[in-house]
């Protein structure tokens, strides 16, 4: 095979990787990885109620059940509810593109789902220990599955300027890059 045959080849798999990668998903469920405590509190209490936090805690993202999303980072995720449309036992968070919470070692973030009619009446979690990137879908499976329902998820952060990665590329971005080196290598092999 020549060396400019190889190349093509080698970007064009590389393309194809990135284009058809699947996200990875983190599986919360109410025992799961990350739980830090519940509450019996059925108010809307955090960010007061969740273990470590406080009141000057920032909202980056909240969708309710039927509602309207909100936090500074509307448009970076978004929530869709599985089950029945206004009793849901599961959703997923999935990260759309923009700017994305940072929640490794150095951040924190804590997510919340609520139900509110129910004991517990909400669940937290510590994204950065659960091992939460904050690109990766969040998968929330298995709350209050025979009574109640989640009534909201929201993901809470200390510090608005200092919890996000500001460009992240889409692999979509990422594919276009790639078929650019491509065609540059085509072009310098034109002229050679």
């Amino acid at each position: 095979m020549r060396k400019g045959t190889f190349i093509a080849a080698a970007g064009l798999l590389a393309t194809a990787f990135l284009v058809g990668a699947p996200a990875q998903a983190l599986t919360i469920t109410p025992a799961g990885p990350g739980l830090i405590g519940t509450s019996n509190d059925t108010s809307a209490c955090e960010p007061d109620c969740i273990p470590g936090a406080d009141s000057t805690w920032e909202l980056a993202y909240k969708q309710d059940v039927g509602g309207p999303e909100s936090g500074f980072l509307t448009g970076s995720y978004e929530t869709t509810f599985f089950n029945t449309p206004t009793d849901p036992s599961d959703a997923l968070i999935e990260y759309t593109g923009g700017p994305a919470l940072s929640c490794g070692p150095s951040g924190k973030c804590f997510l919340v789902v609520k139900d509110g009619n129910q004991t517990p009446a909400q669940y937290f979690f510590d994204l950065g220990i659960a091992g939460w990137n904050g690109t990766d879908d969040l998968e929330l499976l298995g709350f209050w599955p025979n009574q109640g329902a989640i009534s909201h998820v929201s993901i809470w952060v200390p510090d608005e300027d200092n919890c996000c990665d500001q460009d992240v590329p889409e692999p979509g971005s990422l594919a276009l890059l790639g078929l650019g080196l491509l065609g540059l290598g085509f072009s310098r092999r034109r002229k050679a």
